[in-house]
């Protein structure tokens, strides 16, 4: 339908600065983080009609989860980012340009398909974000 985006021919990207990025090799699935807003409930005694009083609390940042089909380099790149002091900086595109950047702290590589005879071995990247994910429209 027109004006709709898919991921094929779009990528993702990694960086150890959050300056210089390079790409994360065979891909299969990606989830860009959802921000989880919190509430507290304020109700008091002298709370109007008796119905419950909401204010804003703390947001929770999510998790971001990269499949990939194995590939021995993309598995190093992998094990780097789980290994890497201060998380790894990770940039979803569109094919329409636009980008979703964030920034993983707990990286973790988990690797699966390798209990089948028929089925490809593939890798996940996952963990949880920091900060709130970015968001820029392409041009």
């Amino acid at each position: 339908m027109p004006g709709e985006t898919e991921l094929f021919g779009g990528s993702v990207e990694r960086s150890e600065d959050g300056v210089t990025f390079t790409p994360v090799a065979k891909v299969t699935g990606v989830s860009v983080p959802t921000l989880t807003k919190n509430t507290r409930q304020r109700t008091t005694l002298d709370s109007p009609t008796k119905i419950h009083e909401y204010g804003e609390g703390f947001a929770e940042p999510g998790d971001l989860s990269i499949s990939c089909l194995y590939d021995r380099a993309g598995f190093v790149a992998a094990k780097a980012d789980e290994a890497r002091a201060g998380g790894t900086y990770y940039r979803i595109a569109l094919e329409n340009g636009d980008t979703f950047d964030c920034l993983m702290i707990t990286p973790v590589v988990e690797v699966s398909g390798l209990d089948q005879l028929d089925a490809d071995a593939t890798f996940t990247i996952s963990g949880k974000t920091t900060g709130e994910t970015e968001f820029t429209a392409g041009a």
